[in-house]
């Protein structure tokens, strides 16, 4: 594997400042890290070897197929099984529905603290709740303080240094920060209690939600446990693919986004929510609304999921946002810019090396699926200009530089 991937960086680094057909044009925004590349693969293989890696990727690829299969009873089950323990569940058809009904229940809450979550970002909840809003897990904090976006979903503070940090840091606020790692969290971890403190609302995503009726939560920090149970209300966003049959199936995703995701065996905390608290230790009379939130509402979210069941795109659903594309994607280490797959402006800086196809724990054909929506965008028009370009090279001088004269091309095109 190391080698592939040395091979592949050194390819990639040397045409990444070029101008390709298949790849739009990419500037060394990021320098490589192949130190972190390596380092990320050796914890992984420490915390589960090559053969229960493979076995676990094969039996989330079960859990979601099988998921994706049975889904319309899935949710009901969700449905019926959450609000009969106390829960709230909303299903929307869409994202702008999604932010409406958060909206809905927020309306004027002062302080709301939210986890980090992509598929929050994806509903644009920073414009509409302002600055009420206040990120908890340290490096969406620290990106949401100084600006910038490593784009990871795991990690989006990682192309940035303690002293970077610090740096910007005092700039916007004026106060002095240290520029050491664990001086630097000492003093940000208390900025963010004191908003978790004071919150009413706790905003977060969700890595899987079981059709048993539990909602399952990940993290390493200990801000999700803090605002799921100190804010009068939690509420857990989510598309309809991260249902699952059961809490065993939830916990499989829950080791794979470990291990995949930061080379851990398993991560600090698990969390299986499945009600608001509740007593009923005086005269055994249930009591909702104890120490913990005392209202609990999960709103799913429809959008695109169905139409792509029994497609060619249906395994994209199975992903479990771990990151480990990120990690080993050659594109994604030279230029900070991940090749997405929905987007006409990124997914042609793919390099088809397979390395997030051979890295994925739910054994997604990431390549595949490339190629698929390449198609769709030249059929539908949305192909790159260095593409189009290309190809009328092709057609008019038969080579993809254009016309050929004394003096090289002045711009290089590949694949």
């Amino acid at each position: 594997m190391e080698e592939s991937l040395e091979f592949i960086f050194c390819i990639f680094k040397e045409i990444s400042p070029l101008r390709h057909g298949c790849m739009a044009t990419v500037e060394m925004t990021m320098s490589m890290n192949k130190s972190f590349v390596y380092n990320y693969l050796k914890r992984r293989d420490a915390a589960l070897d090559r053969e229960q890696q493979e076995a676990l990727a094969a039996e989330i690829f079960e859990i979601k197929k099988r998921a994706m299969a049975n889904l319309p009873e899935l949710i009901k089950a969700v449905k019926f099984n959450l609000e009969k323990n106390g829960a709230e569940v909303h299903v929307v058809k869409d994202k702008a529905a999604a932010a409406e009904k958060i909206k809905e229940i927020v309306k004027n809450s002062k302080v709301i603290v939210k986890s980090k979550s992509n598929f929050l970002d994806s509903l644009a909840v920073k414009d509409f709740l302002g600055e009420r809003l206040a990120e908890t897990d340290l490096g969406a904090y620290i990106v949401s303080q100084i600006g910038g976006d490593s784009d990871h979903p795991v990690l989006p503070a990682i192309d940035l240094t303690a002293e970077e940090i610090a740096s910007k840091l005092q700039k916007k606020t004026g106060r002095k920060y240290p520029g050491e790692p664990k001086a630097l969290v000492d003093v940000l971890k208390q900025e963010i209690k004191e908003k978790i403190l004071i919150a009413e609302i706790g905003l977060t995503g969700a890595n899987a939600v079981t059709a048993d009726g539990q909602i399952m939560l990940l993290e390493n920090e200990g801000n999700i446990s803090l605002i799921t149970r100190l804010p009068e209300t939690h509420i857990a966003v989510c598309g309809i693919e991260k249902i699952v049959d059961s809490a065993p199936a939830a916990l499989k995703i829950a080791q794979a986004a470990a291990v995949w995701g930061t080379g851990q065996s398993w991560p600090s905390y698990v969390s299986l929510i499945s009600g608001p608290s509740k007593t009923a230790d005086i005269e055994n009379v249930l009591v909702q609304g104890v120490q913990g939130a005392q209202r609990l509402a999960l709103i799913l979210v429809e959008g695109e999921v169905s139409a792509k069941i029994g497609t060619e795109l249906e395994s994209m659903l199975y992903c479990i946002h771990c990151g480990a594309c990120y990690d080993l994607c050659p594109s994604w280490n030279c230029s900070g810019e991940m090749p997405k797959v929905n987007s006409e402006k990124t997914v042609f800086n793919c390099t088809l090396c397979q390395n997030c196809t051979l890295n994925c724990p739910a054994r997604i054909n990431w390549q595949e699926i490339a190629r698929l929506r390449r198609n769709y965008f030249t059929e539908t028009g949305k192909n790159t200009e260095q593409n189009l370009k290309m190809a009328e090279n092709v057609r008019q001088f038969g080579n993809s530089f254009g016309e050929i004269g004394p003096t090289p091309p002045a711009e290089l095109f590949c694949c």
